[in-house]
């Protein structure tokens, strides 16, 4: 179940030698409900051009598979963790 649920929180660390650092937290999941109306309506839109694809007889209709597709590879976003070193400079993003 955990594996389909999209980005909750991004959290952003930059820290360069002889400057004080600083940390960003972003709650993305504050904006999960703001989109879930556009994803429905593109999920019907390409539910309705798959159909009309298919009955025409179209080689390629799977636009429906494509969105969904993408939107699992957002969900695989969740875990990630970038480290930037370099000698007087740290970046650290953490997607939760």
């Amino acid at each position: 179940m955990n594996a389909y649920l999209p980005p909750l929180m991004i959290r952003v660390r930059v820290r360069e030698a002889g400057a004080r650092g600083f940390r960003l937290w972003l709650p993305i999941v504050l904006l999960w409900p703001l989109l879930l109306p556009l994803l429905v309506l593109t999920l019907i839109v390409t539910l309705l051009v798959d159909l009309a694809l298919l009955a025409s007889g179209a080689r390629y209709h799977h636009y429906t598979r494509l969105v969904l597709g993408s939107l699992r590879v957002l969900a695989e976003v969740r875990g990630t963790h970038v480290d930037a070193v370099t000698e007087d400079s740290f970046v650290k993003v953490d997607i939760y």
